[in-house]
């Protein structure tokens, strides 16, 4: 199946031309911070460690992890959005390692490396075999007992317009021949944790006014 990750370099220069805080605006990211601060509660959580945000972006949720004391990385196929996330850090004089790569190898990053691993909404973006991609290279670099955080698209389509590009076969959003989103169902997805050699901690779908999520906890025993 045809993709084009690096369109997400268009997206993010219109986003900073604009004068957009990052991918997502600032409510939505106030939002996912105070999920994560749940997320906290638990006590298999890691409170400190190293940390790597998968799709980093301009680097809101990595910044927000470095103020609470974690070491820091994120990687991203954009250069636009690595060169923002490296500015903030820059203008908040935070310490943070943010690089230009693929989510598929994470050929950077030792094995058994980070403490706590986030997917903040990068894994619906990646089709087909490539996801079996991402989940390995993801357990290969989490530590034994570390945590893995991910909230990703999931079920049926709440969004009239998203639907009118919905392949039901392969799951996934096409325009122009080009597959941009997977939207599967919720246990598919957990399987795929599963098969990649994760333990499910804990798993919820929640919804907004217009997709579900699957929001998963893991580890790697």
């Amino acid at each position: 199946m045809k993709t084009d990750y690096f369109s997400h370099d268009s997206a993010y220069k219109h986003r900073k031309a604009h004068g957009k805080d990052g991918w997502a605006s600032t409510e939505e990211t106030k939002d996912f911070q105070k999920t994560l601060e749940n997320v906290f509660k638990n006590e298999y959580v890691p409170k400190t460690g190293r940390f790597l945000e998968l799709g980093c972006g301009a680097g809101e949720m990595s910044l927000w992890f470095a103020e609470k004391g974690f070491d820091v990385y994120g990687i991203d196929i954009s250069p636009t959005a690595v060169e923002w996330a490296k500015e903030k850090a820059s203008k908040q004089d935070m310490k943070a390692d943010f690089r230009v790569g693929s989510v598929l190898d994470l050929k950077d990053y030792k094995d058994n490396f980070f403490d706590y691993i986030l997917d903040a909404h990068c894994l619906h973006c990646i089709i087909g075999d490539d996801r079996e991609w991402f989940l390995k290279s993801a357990f290969r670099v989490l530590k034994r007992g570390g945590f893995f955080f991910s909230e990703t698209m999931c079920g049926e389509i709440g969004d009239a317009e998203v639907l009118k590009v919905f392949d039901p076969v392969s799951k996934c959003m096409i325009r122009n021949g080009i597959a941009g989103r997977y939207i599967g169902r919720a246990e598919d997805i957990l399987e795929e944790f599963k098969e990649a050699g994760f333990k499910i901690l804990h798993s919820e779908v929640v919804s907004d006014e217009f997709q579900d999520n699957l929001r998963m906890h893991a580890t790697k025993e």
